[in-house]
Formats: structure tokens, sequence, C-alpha cells
């Protein structure tokens, strides 16, 4: 006998957290083993499942569900679950980016306070060498008899 299939639309949930997104999928009636969970590289999350509704008839009860994963997902570390006959489909965000706006701030800042403390050190150098001949031309003026040992 072949299968017939009866397809349906299970509806789902967004909850949005700060660090992760999930999808919550009602499936009741249907166990893990007849879930398939899966991404692609088109940034596509794809929900599919059967299981058997009456056997004296062959009829089967089946579902596909695609869904575009937020841009800030990390696929890598996406999960699922199901419970109670809700499957949980949790995807993290990626974590912020090293150089966020607030960073560069900090490194602006950092980048000005290296600046200013070598225009400091300049500055000290330069007074220094000022001082320097102007203290030897003093020693000249006054004390002309000790640069002149020879």
């Amino acid at each position: 006998m072949e299968k017939s299939y009866e397809e349906f639309e299970p509806s789902c949930r967004w909850v949005r957290e700060e660090k992760h997104v999930t999808v919550e999928i009602d499936l009741k009636g249907f166990k893990k083993e007849q879930i398939k969970v899966q991404t692609n590289n088109k940034g596509l999350l794809s929900v599919s499942g059967e299981r058997l509704l009456d056997s004296s008839n062959n009829k089967w009860s089946r579902f596909r569900k695609e869904i575009r994963l937020p841009k800030d997902t990390n696929e890598d570390e996406i999960s699922a679950k199901l419970s109670h006959g809700v499957l949980s489909v949790v995807m993290p965000k990626k974590a912020k980016e090293p150089y966020s706006s607030s960073s560069i701030d900090g490194l602006k800042t950092r980048k000005r306070t290296s600046i200013k403390v070598v225009i400091g050190v300049v500055a000290v150098v330069v007074t220094l060498f000022t001082l320097g001949n102007y203290v030897t031309r003093i020693m000249d003026t006054h004390y002309p008899h000790v640069g002149s040992q020879g």
C-alpha cells in the first residue's frame, strides 16, 4: 500500500533575547527521531518531519518549514530540543565584533593619549637641549678657561 500524506503547517513563536533567538515550533505527537533540523549555506534553517497517523491506511502526517536565519546567528552553535510537543531551536548570536563603535572610540582615545605623551617627551627633550646650550654658553662666557684645556 502506498503512503498517503497529510501536509500541515506547524505554528511557531519567536523568542528574542540578548544572546540568542529561539523559534518554538508546535509538533505535538512527534518524536525526535521523526524530525530533521538542518541549515544550509544560504542562511536557511530547514525543519521537517513525518510520522505515521494510521497504519491500516498507511496515512502519514508531514511538514516542512524553512526559516531565514537572523544575520547575526552563530550557525555552528545552533541547537534543538523537543520537549512536551514543542521543538525549540536556539540560535545563538555571534559575539560582538571587537571593533564596535565604543572600541573604536576607546582606540581613538588611547591614540590621542599616546600622541600627547610623545609630544610631551619631545617638548622635554627640546627644553633640555635648549637649556644645555644655554648652560654651555654661560659656562663659556664666565669660565672660558674650563672648556679650553688642551
